[in-house]
């Protein structure tokens, strides 16, 4: 069952006939986030954040709550982006003819196969590929109320809003994602469940090993970070270079947003 935990609203300029917004839904197995950002100033206008437990009816139920409790959902769009924050997500080599059943086999070898999700795919510059896999009951339900929407992965926008190489940390309630960039392309990607700190930290740094990353030579960028919630972060800070805190702009709602909840804890909706 979903639940309304956060909206923050501020003024929405489209109309019919004078599109300005982007709505981004983005999509976990424990939440729906509904992020709305002016493409004129760039700055984030809305955001709500639906807690959700899908049931024995799977994601059904979902589509009625957000009808009767979301302010957004019936608002004029320029574009809809729909972004799948999955674990089921891998990033492997771009491929030619054949690509379908290429990247099919290696999600399901990795993943296993469930035949009520269907595989996307989303190209990240011009020889890699993001792997993902959406419930089949999510996309239809999505796209009835948004007809020109378009699926993306949360991975590929992580990417994009990177500035330069090292480690980044995408923290979220249950899981986070770490994300390691060389050169400027995405040598590591992976999601973690939370766990112990010691075990966090592990994750962490074993992900470094495995690309040959040295943490001391690299820069940490952690988004998303509560200081009730993730202590174990000061610790593996101490192991790179250098740790930076990406917080939600304080542009637009953004201040609102940082003054009612822990300052950064909702960073990694604000990536777009």
């Amino acid at each position: 069952m979903a639940k309304k935990k956060i909206g923050i609203y501020g003024v929405q300029e489209s109309t019919a006939n004078n599109k300005v917004e982007d709505l981004y839904l983005i999509v976990d197995e424990q939440s729906i986030c509904f992020v709305v950002k002016n493409h004129t100033n760039g700055q984030y206008i809305a955001f709500e954040y639906f807690e959700n437990t899908p049931d024995q009816n799977g994601w059904n139920q979902l589509l009625g709550y957000l009808q009767n409790n979301s302010k957004l959902i019936q608002s004029f769009y320029r574009q809809v982006q729909f972004v799948m924050n999955t674990k089921r997500t891998l990033l492997t080599k771009l491929v030619g003819q054949g690509a379908d059943t290429f990247y099919q086999n290696e999600h399901h070898l990795v993943f296993g196969n469930r035949i009520e999700e269907e595989i996307q795919t989303q190209a990240i510059g011009q020889d890699q590929v993001l792997v993902y896999s959406v419930p089949d009951a999510l996309s239809t339900l999505l796209t009835r109320s948004f007809p020109t929407g378009k699926w993306t992965n949360y991975v590929s926008s992580l990417v994009s809003s990177s500035q330069s190489d090292g480690v980044y940390l995408s923290l979220f309630d249950d899981y986070f994602i770490v994300l390691i960039l060389q050169n400027g392309k995405p040598r590591f990607v992976n999601y973690y469940n939370r766990s112990g700190a010691d075990q966090n930290k592990y994750q962490v740094l074993n992900a470094c090993v495995q690309v040959n990353t040295l943490p001391n030579d690299t820069n940490l960028n952690v988004i998303g970070y509560s200081a009730e919630r993730d202590l174990w972060i000061q610790d593996v800070s101490s192991y790179f270079a250098n740790a930076h805190l990406q917080h939600a702009p304080d542009a637009g709602i953004g201040a609102t947003l940082n003054a009612e909840y822990p300052n950064h804890s909702y960073a990694p909706y604000f990536i777009f």
